[in-house]
């Protein structure tokens, strides 16, 4: 049975056959030329005919475009509308989602997409995060005739942690990072162990902001006003500066010449952990540490809150004498 020309043709195949009726359609490839293929086969002329209405009324369904090729066509998409950090942060979430690459987008079924998200181990916001990215390649997908339903909605995370539960570097477990200094990222786990500065802060900490000859670090860039400070660099991990500054860089830690960003500091991070063998900690865990190991050391609780830069410490008072640094330098060099 033929339709009107350019709509396509059902035919029913001879032999004894499961699936006898054919549905095939003529298009048009890359070079202009038109070329024929099959739909594929059915078992009633009725399922035969929904299919080459469905087509007709939408090609694109039958595209066979994959995840990864979806994926790829919605970053190009919203290139321009974000900034670079955030495109580098969607990039390192898809290959997460790298076993739905060879899938056609039209393929993927809710319980799949749910079997993900159940074994992952992620935190809740984490797992949020990457159910938000999918919504976005979904709708893209719907908006653009690739698929004609987005399911991504009813995807379930699972109970919320409310409680999180700062966990303290062990004198053990700090032993055991001075002893793998030689494994590469450990002395970044060090610095901020050792000086409580912010992820933020140290990834924002420039060339110029290290001071070797009077061994202080200026934190311009922070999350608080009160994140601006001066921090004395502790004589037991002045190495870890002159061992690792570049000059020529602009920022400390740099990759590529540009700036290390938050996410691929958070992968290496755990990377390191898991190399060393030690327990799970959060990046703000060396915070919580540094603050620790001072009021283990008696430090006066004024010089603890100035060098972590915490917001009780008034922004009138952020100015620092040389004899303010003296004194956070006396509080700091108390660390073992």
């Amino acid at each position: 049975m033929k339709n009107q020309n350019g709509t396509g043709s059902i035919t029913k195949l001879k032999g004894k056959r499961r699936k006898s009726w054919a549905v095939r359609i003529s298009y048009q490839d890359d070079t202009g030329v038109m070329r024929r293929k099959y739909l594929g086969y059915f078992e009633t002329k009725k399922e035969a005919q929904e299919v080459l209405f469905n087509y007709n009324k939408n090609p694109l369904l039958f595209s066979g475009k994959t995840f990864g090729e979806l994926s790829q066509l919605w970053l190009l998409s919203v290139k321009e509308k974000v900034i670079p950090r955030t495109i580098f942060k969607f990039k390192i979430m898809l290959k997460h989602l790298e076993i739905l690459n060879e899938y056609k987008i039209t393929d993927i079924k809710l319980f799949q997409l749910q079997k993900i998200f159940d074994e992952m181990t992620f935190s809740y916001n984490y797992k949020s995060s990457f159910k938000s990215i999918l919504n976005m390649i979904f709708e893209f997908a719907l908006k653009n005739d690739f698929i004609n339903s987005n399911k991504i909605k009813f995807i379930e995370l699972g109970k919320k942690n409310t409680v999180i539960e700062r966990k303290i570097f062990t004198k053990k477990e700090i032993e055991i990072l001075w002893k793998n200094l030689k494994i590469e990222n450990v002395y970044t786990i060090l610095i901020l162990i050792y000086t409580g500065m912010r992820v933020g802060e140290l990834l924002n900490l420039k060339i110029n902001d290290i001071d070797l000859i009077n061994k202080t670090i200026r934190i311009t860039e922070s999350k608080t006003s009160a994140g601006v400070r001066t921090i004395p660099i502790p004589d037991k991990i002045l190495p870890l500066f002159t061992d690792n500054i570049q000059y020529g860089s602009e920022y400390f830690l740099e990759k590529k010449s540009e700036k290390i960003q938050y996410w691929t500091f958070k992968y290496r991070f755990r990377k390191v952990l898991r190399m060393i063998s030690l327990q799970k900690h959060t990046i703000h865990d060396t915070r919580h540490t540094f603050a620790t190991m001072l009021n283990n050391a008696d430090a006066n609780s004024t010089s603890i809150i100035k060098l972590i830069g915490h917001s009780d410490f008034s922004t009138t008072e952020n100015v620092y004498t040389h004899k303010d640094i003296e004194e956070l330098r006396k509080a700091i060099n108390l660390l073992n």
